[in-house]
């Protein structure tokens, strides 16, 4: 999962997005670190606070295009 990266890149803190989002830091953090997984809905609530697609969040560093 490329969230940290995508989220970084628009300069926001795991707080600011999770504020966004309507979530915790400690939720963003573990969605980060993959010790859990969002589920379809939250993923696209995060997709669209930055301003991204969902598959953009979803793919490898190696799948990058």
């Amino acid at each position: 999962m490329r969230l940290k990266a995508v989220r970084e890149s628009q300069g926001l803190s795991q707080k600011e997005l999770a504020d966004k989002v309507g979530l915790t830091d400690k939720a963003i953090s573990a969605y980060e670190r993959e010790k859990r997984m969002p589920n379809a809905r939250v993923l696209k609530k995060i997709a669209k606070a930055l301003n991204c697609k969902v598959d953009d969040l979803l793919k490898d560093d190696e799948e990058k295009e």
